[in-house]
This record gives structure tokens, C-alpha cells and sequence, in this order.
């Protein structure tokens, strides 16, 4: 089983390389390093990683939402697990480990085409509440 622990500064690399599993084009050193240290920097997010032999091989990203007219709560940002290493329990590790150290309700949002992660997500106790459709209005170069 892996190693589970808060993600540092030294795990930039790592984690870009892990998050092109995602379908992310990978982001250059200096911007992975920019963004992992903002996120870890900041009291309203957590970032873990799964390591095996030294090697990361997974990581878990959580942040407190907060909205104007219902309680604050923590989203699943995003969750990757190398798919060399994947169907041995290390993303349901991390989503465990994740929650049990964030007090109060996680969510996550799931695209609907995904069957296969709501499945995952189900087997973790997660229940689906809602469904819904993102709408994103580009910014002005």
C-alpha cells in the first residue's frame, strides 16, 4: 500500500507528470511549482499525494467552497492516480485519507459520461445529489 501524505513543494514535478493522466497538457516547472505553492500555501486547500518507493503516484486536491446562501462544505478538486498503479486501492485511499482529515461534507463533481468514476465515487458512500450543467464565459485577453 502507499505512502500518504500532505503534498510539498519538492512534489511539483511529480504531481504535473501524474495530472497529464487527467488529460492536462503538462504545465512547465516554474508554473507547476507556482501552482502547487499557491495551493498549499493557503488555509482553504489540501493537497495529498500517494508515493510508492519514493515515487509519487497519485494525489488528491481539496478546497472549501463557500457560498452566500448554504453552509460551506469541501469539493474534490481533482484526484489522479498513475494508471500503472491504478485498481490497487490508491485513489480510494486518498479520497479516505483526504476526508478523514477535513472535517464537515466533501463533494465532488463528476462529468455525466463518467460512469465509471460516479461508480468509484458510490462505493467510497458518496451519493449523488444533484445534476448540472457548467457554463464558462472566456476572459478577455
Amino acid at each position: 500500500m502507499p505512502t500518504l501524505r500532505t503534498a510539498t513543494l519538492t512534489d511539483a514535478t511529480a504531481i504535473n507528470a501524474v495530472s497529464v493522466h487527467l488529460g492536462y497538457a503538462p504545465l512547465s516547472d516554474t508554473a507547476a511549482r507556482a501552482q502547487l505553492d499557491a495551493l498549499i500555501t493557503s488555509n482553504e486547500h489540501s493537497v495529498f499525494v500517494a508515493e510508492i518507493e519514493n515515487t509519487v503516484v497519485g494525489w488528491i486536491h481539496l478546497f472549501r467552497a463557500h457560498r452566500l446562501a448554504s453552509p460551506a462544505f469541501h469539493e474534490i478538486g481533482g484526484l489522479v492516480v498513475d494508471p500503472t498503479h491504478r485498481r490497487q486501492g490508491i485513489g480510494q485511499a486518498l479520497v479516505r485519507h483526504a476526508c478523514a482529515t477535513t472535517p464537515g461534507t466533501v463533494r465532488v463533481r463528476c462529468r455525466d459520461d463518467r460512469e465509471g468514476t460516479h461508480r468509484f465515487y458510490e462505493s467510497l458512500g458518496f451519493t449523488a445529489t444533484k445534476s448540472q450543467r457548467v457554463f464558462e464565459l472566456p476572459g478577455v485577453s
